[in-house]
């Protein structure tokens, strides 16, 4: 890669705290002169409403601040529909020469209608393909494959409420990762802890590989998941490989 990096965010725009993820990186990539960013709203307006106005749900009002700064920053953020017929042919317009991609697509959240997450992760890689674009580092969930969090209560918990609750986001979520672990492309897959709004940043992200390596916290922040993804784009260190990323629990305070 070049000095600069040309690195497209795609992200859900509508109700999702993966899609948050995204609008984190776009707000830490403005001040980012190594970064020439190209973002990508994505929703199903049919289900999910508009996305004229783009927001983040976090209680840290400085993080509030930083999104809202992001955001206003591209005034003409295309959106696009991802069930669209010409999504796809959309989505290579937009990636045609970039370095990377950054994909935080779809939501984990219960009361979402539409799951897009193996749709969406399916035209993205393709886009990528046709383009030559290599590199992805897509935002995905603990719970989902091995993600070498050792044995406890919220585990358990977890993997019940995704059988139990919300099948439908379990199902999306492993289509997606089988799309991006069967493509040839050079990825990450992150897999995140709980995204919740109410955990604030502490300025770095714990990283589970393999078995062993600790046991992270119920929670993550949104931020520093985004600072995590924006690195392992413009400077990648893992390849072809699945992460577990949050806090570790000792350290929470």
């Amino acid at each position: 890669m070049s000095n600069v990096s040309t690195i497209a965010v795609l992200f859900s725009s509508v109700g999702s705290g993966m899609g948050d993820v995204g609008k984190f990186i776009i707000a830490q990539a403005i001040s980012n002169p190594a970064v020439r960013l190209r973002p990508l709203a994505l929703s199903v307006p049919k289900t999910e409403g508009s996305d004229a106005t783009i927001t983040v749900d976090v209680k840290d009002q400085a993080g509030i601040d930083k999104v809202a700064a992001g955001i206003a920053a591209f005034p003409n953020m295309p959106r696009l529909d991802i069930t669209s017929p010409g999504a796809q042919a959309a989505i290579e317009q937009h990636i045609d020469g970039c370095d990377a991609v950054v994909a935080c697509l779809g939501s984990r959240q219960p009361s979402k209608k539409t799951r897009w997450l193996g749709l969406g992760s399916q035209k993205v890689i393709a886009a990528m393909q046709t383009k030559g674009v290599r590199r992805l580092v897509n935002l995905s969930s603990m719970g989902i494959g091995d993600d070498f969090q050792p044995p406890n209560g919220w585990k358990t918990f977890w993997w019940w409420f995704l059988r139990l609750v919300i099948p439908g986001a379990l199902k999306d979520l492993n289509a997606m990762e089988k799309n991006v672990m069967g493509s040839n492309l050079d990825y990450l897959q992150v897999r995140a802890m709980g995204l919740t709004p109410e955990c604030p940043p502490c300025g770095k992200t714990d990283v589970l590989e393999k078995a062993g390596d600790g046991k992270l916290a119920m929670a993550s922040s949104k931020e520093d998941v985004a600072a995590f993804m924006l690195q392992e784009a413009m400077s990648p260190t893992r390849h072809q490989v699945a992460v577990t990323v949050g806090s570790f629990e000792q350290e929470k305070k």
